[in-house]
């Protein structure tokens, strides 16, 4: 662990956010998904929840808002910022694509709708790790996915949550798990996006409480593999206003100079 980040330990191995693309990722999810993640302020011993928003730029504020606005830490906490200048915390992140660090020397009090907020400026420096190898599209009610299966109970169609060319998130309904455990392989899955069906083969390799699932695509055909990469790479660009000859929706490339099995 690194310390050198004026007492804030940061974990070995993690990789500096510098281009474009991924900043441009990081600031869509703060601006549309609202994160979830924690500060550590300095001088405290554990994190503090709190859920993340984003002005239309970066060149704007990052607004937290907290998870359980009237625990005694976090009043201690604001009442402090009244009376120091500066204020530094270590904000941790998990977005779709990867969990983010970064480090604020400065928060300020927001109010708005008799809600206490905190907010600070878009980092210039972000620390990511637990990368994807592939981008994740998101997906809600305006831009909906699904997902069918056969279980014993019948055929059943649930939400897609988000989408990449090795998986994808599904949302949950009462009952789901009793037999959506890790492991499990729905059978005579179909998948339906932008009204294209393909069925595929799927493995369950984690279940998040009784609200959503991460699939495992262990079986696809060729042609659908390269129309969900298409189809990803289209709607990031579209979704980020980026050329789409400069979009992939690969993260991480292959080492093709590697020696390794």
């Amino acid at each position: 662990m690194s310390s050198a980040n004026k007492g804030f330990p940061i974990p070995d191995g993690v990789i500096e956010v510098t281009d474009e693309h991924s900043l441009d990722l990081v600031h869509f999810e703060f601006k549309n998904m609202k994160p979830k993640g924690t500060i550590l302020f300095k001088m405290e011993k554990s994190e503090i929840p709190f859920q993340f928003f984003a002005d239309e730029t970066r060149e704007g504020w990052i607004y937290a808002r907290p998870v359980q606005p009237n625990s005694v830490r976090l009043r201690d906490i604001t009442e402090s910022l009244d009376t120091y200048e500066r204020f530094e915390g270590m904000i941790t992140v998990t977005l779709m694509q990867f969990r983010i660090i970064f480090l604020c020397s400065r928060f300020q009090l927001h109010y708005q709708n008799g809600q206490r907020f905190l907010k600070m400026l878009f980092p210039d420096r972000i620390l990511k790790m637990h990368r994807r190898k592939f981008i994740r599209i998101p997906f809600n009610e305006r831009f909906p996915a699904e997902l069918k299966f056969q279980t014993d109970q019948g055929m059943v169609t649930r939400k897609l949550k988000d989408l990449s060319r090795e998986g994808m998130k599904i949302q949950l309904e009462p009952g789901d798990t009793e037999f959506m455990v890790a492991g499990y392989r729905p059978k005579q899955a179909v998948l339906k996006v932008l009204n294209r069906e393909m069925p595929l083969g799927l493995n369950v390799m984690a279940v998040h409480g009784t609200v959503s699932a991460g699939l495992k695509i262990v079986a696809i055909s060729e042609e659908d593999k390269l129309w969900i990469k298409d189809a990803i790479r289209v709607l990031m660009g579209q979704i980020l206003g980026l050329d789409i000859s400069k979009v992939d929706d690969q993260l991480e490339k292959d080492d093709s100079s590697s020696n390794k099995t």
